[in-house]
């Protein structure tokens, strides 16, 4: 809003000195013509920031409709000047279910599109966290109000969000995984009842995976981990589960 003000004020600037008099000489004009186009420049900058902002926004809205099953959601991100007076300071991100709106605090939406723009290396921390984040409010936008349950359903469908987002198939499964293995166990909203069969298991797009030695033993054999295999066959239709020995619930057979 602040910068909208400062166009507004550029651009009457230019409007006041159309309409004032002034002599006429060559020095004068070639002046006026100057602090014109700068004025104009100002006023565009100014424009451009909140034009790319409601740009992203309504991007991100168009995309978290569709991972929140198809009823509109509206996010906002905010500004400098919303941070000053935003409720739940030290969020990243707050969802109210009954106005199925997001609120990405300030810096986050500048992180999430970090993330985007470069989603193949050199990210921090936060711009790596910040594609769980969109994630996990969609999912309280559903209607899921539990913490722990809204975690579990959110990194099921990371890898759909970032696809869903434009990230390649190759990043997208990576930072799913990367969130679930180095970030998810020491999370506050960790459970050790998400695990292949258990309570917070539901039917998902991604079914989650294991930290168990098993999975690793079984990536060491030429074997996939859980989530790498539920990750491809999501890409497919057709999954055939099949029970093997007593440490395995099932694994992923994709059928082309």
């Amino acid at each position: 809003m602040f910068l909208l003000l400062l166009a507004g004020f550029f651009f009457w600037l230019i409007f006041r000195d159309f309409r004032a008099e002034h002599p006429i000489s060559e020095d004068a004009i070639s002046f006026n013509r100057a602090y014109r186009m700068t004025l104009v420049v100002l006023g565009l900058v100014c424009l451009w920031f909140p034009f790319d902002q409601w740009r992203f926004n309504q991007f991100l809205t168009e995309k978290a409709t569709i991972l929140a099953g198809g009823k509109t959601v509206n996010i906002h991100c905010d500004s400098a000047i919303d941070a000053i007076f935003e409720a739940g300071v030290g969020r990243a991100g707050t969802a109210y279910i009954e106005d199925r709106q997001i609120i990405f605090h300030y810096s986050w939406c500048g992180k999430l599109k970090d993330y985007l723009d470069q989603p193949t290396g050199g990210l921090t921390r936060h711009e790596k966290f910040s594609l769980h984040l969109f994630t996990h409010e969609v999912m309280h936008i559903r209607g899921e109000r539990d913490e722990q349950k809204t975690d579990c359903q959110a990194i099921q469908r990371d890898y759909q969000a970032a696809r869903l987002l434009g990230v390649p198939k190759g990043p997208a499964k990576d930072i799913a995984l990367h969130y679930y293995r180095r970030e998810y166990p020491e999370h506050p909203y960790f459970s050790s009842h998400f695990h292949p069969g258990g309570s917070l298991d539901g039917p998902s797009p991604i079914r989650p995976g294991s930290f168990s030695e098993f999975d690793e033993q079984r990536r060491g054999a030429g074997s996939a981990s859980w989530l790498e295999l539920t990750l491809a066959s999501s890409l497919l239709k057709d999954v055939v589960f099949k029970f093997v020995d007593g440490h395995r619930l099932f694994l992923d057979h994709i059928l082309e």
